[in-house]
């Protein structure tokens, strides 16, 4: 499976044509006001009455977002950026979504009081507003806001009240939120429940809690994922294909170990109750894990895979085919996807749904910002462990010792800079820089160095093993 699109930005020449700087630390701090007088003056133009100056103010956000200057104004721009989902017509609207996504990914993590001030707001717009674009776009901004500031633990009931939110509008076909068959709202939805049931259930095993969560989820939405592969629209048909294949690799290996005996039922705590009104529920939720009907899905997504009706366009007929034969190896041989990006000098690799789905979902969401983000942004090297082979020593010096930037002009000026801070791996910051407030200090920021380094090897010998795997199992097959 290839990449659905080129990540590689090019820099931009910001200060080439601006006059000189004498050094490096002249240079950087010169961009970083420039970045900073920017957001404050697009974060300013929020207030306007205009709606067309909202607009342009909202799109100048997108381009420029630097982690540094939204600390300090992150509460007003919050409030601006609600007030454009509240009031501001459907253009303003989406772009508002688009600026908290990106919020999110930059300094959301963990901060859960963002979110929940926020979600309230959200679904109400999503379920009460006229236009399908917007709900889309909240639905997007929902889902990310969650997924990056929430936790994932057994009882965290934000993430389950969205999974149950999403799993409402697919098999209600969109009803639930007054948008039936709307397939920008189904796709969406369909993705957003993706990524957080990837986020919530990708290691299932001792905790039963948590497993029979995640299998009441599956049993909850595949007779509507099955309808939803006959819908009209292709892009919800893969997302339904995409969806199911999901939950069925994480419940297979979840299954794969219990057979493998790396824990019994005996290990797992009886903490969770079962519903009473429904006995058969524990039986259903505990012990092995078979889909019974995995021949009538099969047939489906095999005649998914060659799909030749006329009604649809060729490109429609194209799109769909490539997508569902990787559905389809999966779901019935249990072939895990591969996708691999070019990110600076790497081919980062990843394996699996849980992977493919989380990047690429973070992928739609930051657009070219994509390579600064996965290159400085330690809080995407958390959730897809193969970009820590992007990071470098060289990146904690100068203007790039902390992740400050999202996206467009920031995002390539970002990696610019890092690039003429010192050498290639093996480089560390120097205390002598005036950056620390006294050894303590340079001591610790030394050491978070080391422990990103010895992060970013590690994730080159996976790599590697991973390849060498790969190569034996198709050895294998002859």
């Amino acid at each position: 499976m290839g990449s659905r699109a080129n990540s590689d930005v090019e820099d931009n020449d910001y200060g080439d044509d601006g006059g000189d700087f004498d050094d490096d630390s002249a240079y950087d701090d010169h961009v970083e006001l420039t970045w900073e007088a920017q957001i404050k003056e697009a974060i300013e133009e929020l207030n306007e009455k205009r709606s067309s100056t909202r607009e342009e103010a909202l799109t100048k956000l997108q381009a420029f977002i630097a982690a540094e200057a939204l600390d300090s104004q992150r509460d007003d721009l919050m409030e601006l950026l609600k007030k454009s989902v509240k009031k501001g017509a459907a253009k303003e609207c989406i772009l508002a979504c688009n600026v908290i996504s990106l919020v999110f990914i930059t300094i959301g993590e963990d901060d859960e009081k963002m979110f929940t001030d926020l979600a309230p707001l959200l679904k109400y717009t999503i379920t009460n507003h006229e236009n399908t674009e917007v709900k889309a776009a909240c639905i997007y901004a929902l889902s990310t806001a969650c997924f990056i500031s929430s936790t994932p633990q057994p009882s965290h009931l934000p993430t389950y009240d969205l999974l149950s939110f999403f799993s409402e509008i697919a098999i209600s076909c969109g009803a639930s939120v007054n948008a039936s068959q709307n397939p920008e709202t189904l796709k969406a939805a369909l993705e957003s429940y993706s990524v957080l049931y990837a986020n919530l259930f990708q290691r299932l095993g001792r905790d039963r809690q948590l497993t029979m969560q995640a299998r009441r989820y599956f049993n909850n939405i595949m007779p509507a994922l099955k309808s939803l592969l006959d819908h009209s629209n292709v892009d919800v048909r893969v997302a339904s294909g995409e969806t199911v294949a999901l939950m069925l690799e994480i419940l297979d290996d979840y299954q794969r170990k219990r057979e493998d005996e790396e824990f019994s039922d005996d290990e797992a705590e009886a903490s969770e109750t079962y519903n009473d009104d429904d006995p058969d529920d524990m039986d259903e939720v505990t012990g092995d894990f078979r889909y019974d009907d995995i021949q009538g899905l099969v047939a489906a997504l095999g005649a998914l895979s060659t799909d030749s009706s006329r009604h649809r366009s060729k490109k429609e007929r194209s799109a769909g085919r490539s997508a569902f034969r990787d559905i389809l190896k999966s779901v019935e041989s249990n072939e895990r996807p591969f996708e691999s990006l070019k990110l600076r000098e790497y081919d980062v690799d990843f394996d699996g749904w849980v992977e493919i789905t989380q990047l690429r979902f973070l992928r739609d969401r930051l657009t070219s910002g994509l390579q600064t983000h996965f290159v400085h942004n330690s809080m995407i090297h958390s959730i897809l462990p193969a970009t820590a082979i992007l990071y470098s020593p060289v990146d904690a010096n100068g203007g790039s010792a902390t992740f400050g930037g999202s996206s467009g002009a920031l995002g390539s000026t970002g990696s610019r800079l890092g690039s003429k801070s010192g050498s290639r791996a093996g480089s560390r910051p120097s205390s002598a820089m005036g950056i620390y407030a006294d050894a303590e200090d340079a001591k610790a920021e030394l050491d978070k160095v080391d422990r990103k380094y010895l992060n970013a090897e590690m994730s080159k010998l996976r790599q590697i093993q991973r390849r060498r795997d790969r190569g034996r199992d198709r050895f294998d097959d002859y």
